[in-house]
């Protein structure tokens, strides 16, 4: 029998033994985070709508702990001059107005790029595994990637929320035996339209028809036509123009991009006001006037067959029917500035108009240096990796688009939110909305409020019962006089630079 010796000699073994598990435990523990600025301080705040500043205040602790930086954050809106904020949120729209004023850090393509390998060390192998790549930049949307989040071909921003229109529809208008067979008579197969004049066939066909079958006739469409605090009449007006109005052979689509003159007043945009201004003839009561919201009820409410809408308020359409979603029409005509005439279009011509300069954005400003700066660029890069986008797209309380194709794919960010509504379809028109051949993102030069409050008189004047020639003049000429207050050299610099695609000088000239 073997002697495990004297209980000194064994009391002194079990130190040794618990010693060894010891040392290999902390061999294995995490390692803490390395916490790269630590005691550094940044400020983030909105430019605009504070309503966006939940889902950036839900997202800072995991940073702040892996960091060691501190975000403090802004609880009203700032003035985009305002002193100490070095993390910007804000609307496409915006862009031009912080370039306009140097306020924004230019991001260098380093920024995005994937980590690179580590080379081996002299006598050691290569392991052959690349890096992980947290912000996986690739997989956003390439709209937004190329063009939302650039200005003369400068990253001057990432993106973090979108925004986009489709046309949502009750199926059962659509699918019923009796709608189908009434609309083979009349000479038309029933499905979401290809084209405007499409719709604006649907749209005539469903009002006044029982389309839901249960003794009750309803409207054809429900739209923004009205005045609209969320933009969406201006831009459903602007998506029909820009299928009329956007050459695959130009660049400009408002303005002309040689003089800045406008081009509002012009035929495609004429003919896209007069079609819209005639839908109103197939919508609810008083839809001249609607806002969107009032135009979600009414389709809520099955008092209209179909409603274009931004898709990312998808929760507000569903009534627990079924609703399908397509992609907006486009246009068998294209208007050629240059030779001043239509010409055919086949396929349809059928470019994406995205509101809001396109949706949201993080800016890094340019007052931040050293460790500040370095900090600022770390968080607004954890803002849109794809981990903080999937929490962010699942945030009820500000809508916005995900802008990554992964998240897009997965339909509607709440499926209880969105009941009846077809997920997949959901899913393929606003993927086919992003990617389209032509994407223009909403007017992005400084004071592009201005310029759509102005547009918005004039929809509003052709609605009440002023020409659409005149109507558009007058908008024409309230743009011709903003530009020349801000300068029009100043602006053309600026309107050239938002198209992505037009040289310019890197600097613009002076204001007048």
């Amino acid at each position: 029998m073997t002697r495990l010796g004297t209980p000194r000699s064994r009391f002194v073994m079990l130190v040794l033994l618990i010693g060894t598990v010891g040392c290999g435990g902390s061999a294995n523990a995490p390692k803490a985070p390395d916490q790269p600025f630590k005691g550094v301080t940044i400020v983030a705040a909105a430019i605009g709508d504070p309503g966006i500043l939940p889902t950036l205040t839900a997202q800072r602790g995991e940073w702040s702990a892996n960091r060691g930086a501190e975000v403090t954050i802004r609880e009203k809106p700032v003035d985009p001059r305002s002193e100490g904020v070095d993390v910007f949120l804000f609307r496409g729209d915006r862009l031009g107005e912080l370039v306009d004023g140097g306020l924004l850090a230019d991001l260098p393509e380093a920024v995005t790029r994937p980590p690179v390998p580590r080379e081996p060390r002299q006598g050691e192998e290569s392991s052959g595994d690349r890096p992980a790549d947290p912000l996986q930049f690739s997989d956003l949307v390439p709209a937004y990637r190329d063009q939302v989040i650039k200005y003369g071909g400068v990253r001057l921003g990432l993106p973090y929320g979108g925004s986009a229109l489709v046309l949502a529809y009750h199926r059962d208008a659509f699918e019923s035996e009796t709608n189908l067979a009434a609309a083979k008579e009349a000479g038309f197969v029933l499905k979401p339209p290809e084209t405007w004049e499409q719709f604006d066939t649907l749209a005539k066909f469903f009002h006044g028809r029982d389309w839901a079958q249960d003794g009750k006739p309803r409207s054809g469409v429900a739209l923004a036509l009205g005045p609209d605090p969320e933009g969406v009449g201006d831009a459903t007006y602007l998506a029909r123009a820009a299928s009329l109005g956007q050459h695959h052979d130009q660049y400009s689509f408002l303005f002309d991009a040689d003089s800045m003159a406008p081009r509002i007043d012009s035929p495609p945009f004429v003919e896209a006001l007069q079609g819209l201004t005639a839908l109103k003839a197939y919508g609810p009561s008083a839809i001249e006037s609607f806002d969107i919201k009032a135009a979600r009820r009414a389709f809520g409410g099955r008092e209209a067959a179909m409603l274009i809408d931004r898709a990312e308020n998808v929760a507000s359409w569903g009534d627990g029917k079924s609703i399908g979603v397509a992609r907006l029409p486009g246009s068998e005509r294209v208007f050629d500035p240059s030779r001043n005439q239509f010409e055919p279009a086949s396929p349809p011509n059928r470019p994406s108009y995205l509101p809001y300069g396109g949706g949201w954005l993080v800016g890094v400003s340019a007052a931040a240096k050293g460790p500040k700066l370095e900090a600022a660029i770390d968080f607004a890069k954890y803002l849109i990796g794809p981990d903080i986008a999937s929490r962010v797209r699942a945030d009820s309380a500000f809508p916005m688009l995900a802008v990554r194709t992964a998240l897009l794919s997965q339909g509607p960010p709440d499926s209880r939110a969105s009941l009846g509504v077809d997920a997949r379809q959901w899913s393929d028109a606003v993927l086919q909305t992003l990617n389209a051949n032509r994407v223009i993102p909403g007017l992005r030069i400084p004071d592009a409020e201005g310029y759509l409050a102005d547009l918005t008189k004039g929809r509003a004047a052709a609605l009440q019962g002023e020409t659409t020639e005149r109507a558009l003049q007058a908008v024409a000429s309230a743009w011709a006089e903003r530009t020349k207050r801000r300068g029009v050299k100043r602006q053309l610099w600026h309107y050239r630079r938002s198209l992505n695609t037009l040289a310019t000088s890197l600097q613009p000239p002076a204001a007048p």
